[in-house]
């Protein structure tokens, strides 16, 4: 018999956070469901705890025979899924309570085909949780305008979302850093989505994730962006929200000329409107950009002159 989801999982190398996974998973109330695991591990750590510990629901493990990184093991996992709906879940991510996989199902008819939820922010080190669900209003304002999720990442990560298998709209393998922020303006340019005002899902913020190796990288996060700005276009910088994105981003990785700017950018044009927001900050102390306030009226006054 068909599942109604399919729970899929890349896995790496971190049996302890796949374990309170699955038991977040073996907790849940609603069980029309499948789980598929596809592990970029190199040790056997992930396959001993499934063979250790026997879960009462289905479980598809695939280990890799080579590794696929971020986000092709995304998308090999939906490969095998055979549910009519699709939920990632990073391994180190978990549903925060037994009602989770539930209250996603209870949207299931209401006619979208993406359902995001509101989710928590856990930090492993300080053992610090944040509530990190939007209002529906915020929610609506990104709809309206998906590219300002680039000066903010308000949806979060894709553990979040629950999205058809039909859906085309799937993480483009060229990238990391924004792989599911890119994602998210195509899914909402065409199709229906909905926003879960509940946390249904806690996010593990940890030393081992990938994203930690992307931060402040000049030469990951600059080709993603310029990669973005061809696949998009002007739409990305036309509102001021979507522009502050750009202006923090050669902000905070120090671009301070032209010809650093084009060093990072791995052979891609550099658009004018990013070369103009280069010189203008050339003008400006590092000390007076690192001052919240002073930033977003300079940011404000480089938006009129580059619109």
């Amino acid at each position: 018999m068909t599942p109604l989801l399919s729970i899929c999982i890349p896995a790496y190398e971190r049996p302890d956070f796949l374990k309170r996974l699955l038991d977040s998973i073996a907790q849940q109330v609603f069980k029309d469901f499948e789980v598929i695991i596809t592990d970029d591990s190199v040790s056997r750590d992930n396959e001993e705890l499934l063979f250790n510990t026997p879960y009462k629901f289905s479980i598809h493990y695939q280990r890799n025979a080579r590794p696929l990184g971020t986000p092709l093991n995304w998308m090999e996992g939906i490969k095998h899924a055979s549910g009519h709906w699709i939920k990632i879940m990073h391994d180190d991510d978990y549903f925060t309570d037994k009602y989770a996989l539930e209250n996603f199902a209870a949207q299931l008819d209401e006619g979208a085909d993406i359902l995001f939820s509101g989710y928590y922010s856990y930090d492993e080190r300080t053992q610090t949780k944040k509530n990190k669900t939007i209002s529906l209003s915020a929610f609506q304002s990104i709809k309206r305008d998906p590219y300002r999720l680039f000066s903010d990442n308000l949806i979060g990560p894709p553990s979040v979302v629950l999205f058809r298998k039909s859906m085309q709209e799937l993480y483009d393998s060229k990238l990391k850093w924004l792989v599911d922020l890119e994602a998210y303006v195509r899914m909402m340019r065409r199709y229906s989505c909905r926003y879960i005002t509940q946390p249904l899902v806690t996010m593990s913020y940890n030393d081992s994730q990938v994203t930690n190796s992307c931060f402040r990288e000049p030469s990951v996060e600059i080709p993603e962006a310029l990669y973005y700005y061809k696949k998009h276009g002007q739409a990305t910088f036309r509102t001021i929200i979507s522009y502050d994105g750009w202006w923090r981003l050669i902000r905070n990785l120090t671009i301070r000329s032209e010809g650093q700017l084009k060093e990072y950018a791995d052979g891609q044009s550099v658009p004018s409107f990013l070369v103009r927001i280069v010189r203008f900050q050339q003008r400006i102390s590092p000390a007076v950009l690192g001052v919240g306030i002073f930033s977003k009226i300079l940011m404000g006054i480089s938006y009129q002159f580059n619109r």
